[in-house]
């Protein structure tokens, strides 16, 4: 039967199988992205690439999306663990991947470790049809499991009407994809078709007929069926007259029961299970099927599922059901798939039946948007807004409905549709106190969005209200005052959250405190008081459960504390893993920090690489935009200035945060770029407000006050013989030191700038000497530098060239290429020389010499056989992180599989 559907495909058959064979023979990855019209063969080719795959002894998963958007979310990958002849993972296992459901990110991962030890017993086809029809969820994972078996002998095979959604998952990745576009088949072939079905050469009035189907495969095979089946009908003007005539006449044929139930399975929009039917169809639907099996509309198929032969049929059908008719299917269904536990499916169902003012539906859909919302926001929100369309103001259920949508969104972090919901109901009700709670549920959307200016106007306003419960009325200072902790200088926020943070102790009202707390916690931040806002995110840690982990990890790292920092950062993952916990992007942007902070660039830039592929497509743009402040300072310190302004362009396409969030954290970024361009007078002038706004206030945000940063104002300050600007720079360091006693790099800092201001060498040792129990080796390298500089320019040469190549020591082990070269040519006009220096040239840009540090150690445990998740665990970073590092590896090496890699290791005798 393979040969007839496939007729006049030899091209592209030849193309995919080699494909199959190489990747079967090589063990390398490829892909195969299938294109085309609906009915034009993409199907039948895939068949033939399967097959193919299990004469050559690959596992071969195979799947296929549904139409219905709304199904559960990553359904179709799921189901391709289950799919094949052999088990790639137990039921157990099976199951226990299925309930990782809710976060996205620890799913890939499960279904990427199954795959992975699939893999490594024998070659893997993953066949997936249909992929127009791919889940958000879905393509989230797919996009996450393509990186992460690379080099393992894996063949993506995709069918979809458009090659570009899949493509898309490939990006850059070293994987062979191989795009193959069906095109309509050629007069002939279609001639030959119907020969083969007729069992003669057609006649020249039926080869006219069919010359009509303008080569799609399957219109022509409808059409021929129906000319082998009615001899003598009258030639149709069009293919789709044809068609649509012939489903018509098929359907007139059945007895009504028979056409109620195919009509049932056409508005499921899915394979529907016979023993599932008789709730929306009612009477015997195994006696109903025959007719409809019978007539070639339906099939049974193996698992028991009643299912179209094709999709363009069950369109057909589904147009000829008239409008009401229609939603009263969807809205059977709909009470089956809530009866039965799906109450996501039963939601696409609803909206699809619903009408203005139909609550019955509007409540199945905001109970599927309630738990759609840890999985999928984009999806819940839909469903969310969908709901606010249907229900009226006047209806006794439209303010519990309102109510469960405004907090949906505000989960989700749809800011600008929650403050829209919010708006409308409070535009029909008048309670102060619900009023009060509308607005709180609003304002903290607006904060998690970045929209603080808007929040505060809103929550002052709700403030202004006389009646409000005492409790609402706490949250609402609390939000005010968490507002606060982005807007007003550091002084003033502390003061704000403390008097809220009593008020909401006394109040006894939880999600008070908890607001009053994360205010409080900021706002010492912000004011630069790091010990005093580790204790207030730690209260609410015990309160609510570590969501704000990531905050704690910021303050350890202030503290100099990076080894309990590493230690809370390694239990968030493990928890994420076991708990599905939704803030992974959260705890990797910390990670990034922390990798950046040590001097780890390679780890760093590759999870920075990671929290911008996953960030803004999960709504944590704030996260993103860290990964672009940190891919850019990397660059900088490389001394790769282009480098640096191209990421740095990358935050003009991060949408989601207001400039308070955006700024001073870009315009540093911005300064020092036009200084390492060797433009002094530039990097002034950007850092000048940023640095004076510090100076005279404490601001608003913590961003200038990193050690490093004032240390970086400071240089341009000097480079730019600009006094008072190295005088305001000194002053912040100084105010830094003196809120953060015994932290070595904050009091280091201090001691070096005061010390260069003055021309006290004594200084400049003493800050440098406490510089070198800093964990940070930047601020150890600066701390070198500047003693040793001090020391030259005294006419100390030996023990200042002495301090030189500890800073040189320093800035090449982390990679600081730029600060490296910088103090080699002091040392080189004190007159030293040293052989070091020769060795320590740039890695060249290919080869295993090119490799980093970071991606040697990776390459050597991938092509000694580890897994990425084994890899991980060895060096302590995530596995999105080895992944990174592999890809990278590949491409350096030019290579394409782990077999090559190991022989490329065996090759080096490395």
């Amino acid at each position: 039967m393979q040969a007839r559907p496939l007729r006049g495909r030899s091209a592209e058959m030849t193309t995919a199988l080699s494909v199959v064979r190489s990747t079967s023979r090589h063990g390398s990855s490829a892909a195969i992205l299938l294109s085309g019209p609906a009915g034009i063969g993409k199907t039948a080719l895939l068949s033939a690439v399967c097959h193919e795959a299990v004469s050559t002894g690959m596992t071969v998963l195979r799947g296929k999306c549904d139409p219905i958007e709304q199904v559960w979310p990553g359904a179709p990958v799921l189901a391709l663990l289950r799919s094949g002849r052999d088990e790639v993972c137990t039921r157990q296992e099976y199951e226990r991947i299925t309930r990782l459901v809710d976060e996205p990110l620890v799913l890939a991962e499960a279904v990427a470790a199954c795959l992975d030890a699939a893999a490594r017993r024998r070659p893997v086809l993953i066949a997936l049809d249909d992929v127009q029809w791919a889940d958000r969820v879905s393509a989230f994972i797919l996009r996450n499991l393509v990186p992460r078996l690379v080099g393992l002998p894996v063949v993506w095979a995709f069918a979809g009407r458009s090659d570009q959604d899949a493509a898309e998952w490939f990006g850059s990745e070293p994987v062979h994809v191989e795009r193959i576009r069906l095109a309509p088949l050629a007069t002939a072939d279609v001639l030959a078709l119907a020969a083969d079905r007729l069992g003669h050469a057609p006649d020249a009035r039926t080869g006219d007929f069919l010359a009509a189907v303008e080569g799609n495969p399957f219109h022509a095979g409808q059409i021929i069926e129906e000319i082998a089946r009615s001899a003598g009908r009258g030639e149709p003007d069009a293919v789709p007259v044809a068609f649509a005539a012939s489903v018509s006449a098929l359907l007139g044929s059945l007895p009504q029961s028979s056409r109620e139930l195919v009509e049932v399975v056409a508005a499921a929009g899915r394979p529907f299970a016979l023993s599932e039917a008789a709730a929306p169809v009612g009477g015997n639907p195994g006696a109903n099927l025959g007719p409809a099996v019978d007539a070639g509309l339906v099939v049974l198929r193996a698992d028991s599922t009643v299912a179209f032969h094709h999709d363009l049929v069950r369109e057909q059908v589904y147009s000829t059901i008239r409008a009401e008719r229609l939603r009263e299917l969807h809205r059977r269904l709909a009470d089956h798939y809530l009866a039965a536990g799906d109450p996501l499916i039963a939601a696409s169902h609803a909206r699809a039946a619903a009408v203005p003012g139909d609550l019955d539906s509007a409540t199945i859909m905001i109970a599927a948007a309630e738990s759609l919302a840890a999985v999928s926001g984009e999806d819940a929100g839909d469903l969310v807004m969908a709901v606010l369309d249907i229900v009226r103001p006047d209806q006794p259920g439209w303010l519990d409905l309102s109510l469960r949508c405004l907090s949906v969104l505000c989960r989700v972090q749809w800011a600008a549709e929650a403050v829209v919901a919010a708006d409308q109901i409070l535009a029909h009700v008048d309670d102060s106190t619900l009023i009060g709670r509308v607005e709180s549920d609003a304002a903290r959307a607006l904060w998690l969005g970045g929209r603080v200016g808007e929040l505060l106007t809103r929550i002052e306003r709700a403030l202004r209200l006389d009646t409000v419960e005492p409790g609402v009325g706490v949250r609402l200072r609390a939000v005010h005052s968490l507002a606060g902790a982005r807007l007003l200088d550091g002084q003033t926020a502390v003061g704000r959250a403390l008097t809220v943070l009593d008020e909401a102790r006394m109040s006894g009202d939880e999600q008070a405190l908890a607001l009053a707390l994360e205010a409080a916690g900021h706002s010492a931040r912000n004011d630069g008081r790091h010990q005093q806002a580790l204790r207030y995110f730690r209260e609410l840690a015990r309160l609510n459960g570590r969501s704000l982990v990531a905050e704690e990890v910021i303050e350890l790292q202030f503290l100099d504390r990076y080894e309990h920092a590493q230690t809370l950062l390694n239990q968030a993952t493990a928890e994420a893993v076991r708990n599905r916990g939704e803030r992974l992007p959260a705890v990797l942007a910390a990670q990034a920090w922390q990798d950046f902070n040590l001097g780890r660039l390679d780890d760093a830039e590759a999870g920075c690489q990671t929290l911008l592929e996953i960030g803004p497509r999960l709504g944590d743009a704030v996260y993103a935009l860290d990964a672009v402040i940190v891919r850019v300072s990397s660059a900088l310190l490389r001394g790769d200035v282009d480098s640096a302004a191209t990421y740095l362009r990358v935050a003009d396409e991060i949408e989601g945060a207001d400039a308070v969030l955006r700024e001073p954290g870009l315009t540093v970024m911005n300064g020092w770029i036009a200084a390492g361009r060797g433009d002094h007078e530039t990097a002034r002038e950007v850092l000048r407000p940023v640095i004076a706004d510090v100076a005279e206030r404490s601001a608003c945000s913590y961003w200038p006050m990193w050690p490093c940063w004032m240390g970086l104002f400071f240089e341009i300050g000097d480079l730019a013989q600009d006094k008072e600007f190295m005088a305001a720079a000194t002053k912040v360091t100084e105010q830094a030191a003196e809120r953060n006693p015994g932290v070595a790099s904050f009091e280091g800092v201090a001691l070096l700038t005061r010390g260069r201001t003055e021309g006290d060498v004594r200084m400049i040792e003493r800050g440098a000497d406490v510089l070198t129990h800093s964990p940070r080796p930047l601020l150890r390298g600066f701390g070198a530098f500047s003693h040793g500089r001090a020391l030259v320019e005294v006419g100390d040469r030996q023990t200042g060239l002495a301090q030189l190549d500890r800073a040189w020591d320093e800035y090449h082990g982390m990679g600081a290429w730029f600060y490296r070269a910088l103090t080699q040519d002091m040392m080189r006009q004190a007159g030293a020389r040293l052989g070091k220096w020769s060795a320590a040239a740039l890695p060249p840009a290919a080869g295993w010499a090119s490799l980093t540090q970071a991606e040697r150690r990776v390459a050597m445990l991938i092509g000694a056989g580890s897994t990425n998740k084994a890899a991980a665990s060895e060096l302590g970073v995530s596995v999105n992180t080895i992944g990174t590092h592999l890809r990278s590896v590949f491409a350096k090496l030019g290579v394409r599989s782990r077999v090559q890699l190991a022989n490329s290791l065996h090759e080096e005798s490395l």
